[in-house]
């Protein structure tokens, strides 16, 4: 392992050019030339990036809009509606918009407390290998990649039924006065539920996405530690370096416990809840008022598979 073969030698170990000094890992805003560049390109791009008070401001607004305010007015506007009432909207909205406000939540609290630099364990990479350093680079680069692969295919179906719902004919059943007509109104609604459903589904994914590159940088510690048994080093700069991984993954472990915990609850009340309607006596269970549960169920396998791949 090139750590302990540093330590254990007379020369020091080579580091990434990217990586600095241990003190230079502060908050600082993106630049031309900055590592973290185009990872805060796509927080900007997803309304999440707190870097300053005016672009917190932002965030938090589209955030009330879009994760509290269009769920609320949707599914009060549907259920005053006679011809468009979906039966589990409910529990729907109050999976998606609860797992998105703690993902929200924790997100923001992360970047606040730590700065972005130090939530993503850049400077803990300082002294690593560069096995290690090439690897966390390459995926931290690919980060959106894997959050494109599992948000876009749910939201494709979710495009589909939503579209397929207002087509025929499941609409509010009345326009909105400013739009005018009642086609206006359906692509309206249209609009905004994919808006709000794309953003709620985004944020919560971004935060397991996250959770797994920290995952994924222990990962590569531990294949970089296996690698040391290979050569003749001093037991004590093993039990060290055996010490600061274990003491890495309980960071993690309790940076993410409140993520981790709020979640598995919710989606066990939200399941359980699903499963008491659906099989009721008498429950009506149609494409149309239960087509969403289905997307929803596919979305819990995929951020499981996205926590644990």
């Amino acid at each position: 392992m090139a750590r302990l073969a540093a330590a254990a030698g007379d020369g020091p170990s080579r580091r990434d050019p990217l990586l600095h000094k241990k003190g230079a890992y502060t908050r600082c805003l993106s630049h031309a030339g900055d590592e973290l560049h185009s990872f805060r390109s796509c927080l900007r791009w997803m309304c999440v990036d707190q870097s300053d008070p005016f672009r917190a401001a932002i965030s938090w607004s589209i955030f009330i809009i879009f994760g509290v305010i269009v769920p609320i007015a949707s599914h009060a506007l549907l259920a005053t509606s006679n011809t468009s009432r979906r039966a589990y909207d409910a529990v729907v909205q109050f999976s998606l918009s609860s797992i998105s406000a703690i993902s929200y939540l924790c997100l923001s609290a992360f970047v606040r407390r730590y700065g972005l630099r130090r939530f993503l364990f850049l400077d803990k990479l300082v002294g690593e290998s560069d096995l290690v350093l090439r690897g966390y680079m390459a995926e931290l680069n690919r980060s959106f990649r894997i959050l494109s692969f599992f948000v876009l295919p749910c939201f494709f179906i979710e495009s589909a039924y939503r579209i397929w719902w207002y087509a025929s004919g499941h609409g509010p059943g009345q326009s909105i006065p400013f739009l005018g007509d009642r086609i206006a109104t359906d692509v309206f609604c249209c609009l905004m539920e994919l808006g709000s459903w794309i953003y709620r589904i985004g944020i919560f994914f971004l935060l397991c996405v996250l959770f797994r590159l920290g995952c994924h940088l222990q990962i590569l510690r531990l294949q970089d530690f296996s690698n040391g048994f290979r050569e003749e080093l001093d037991v004590a700069l093993v039990l060290k370096e055996h010490l600061r991984i274990r003491k890495q993954l309980t960071v993690i472990s309790h940076r993410y416990r409140v993520f981790i915990v709020s979640v598995l609850f919710l989606v066990t009340i939200s399941n359980f809840t699903s499963l008491l309607l659906t099989t009721r006596p008498h429950a009506n269970v149609t494409f149309s008022n239960a087509g969403e549960l289905a997307v929803q169920i596919s979305l819990k396998e995929k951020s499981f598979r996205c926590r644990c791949v």
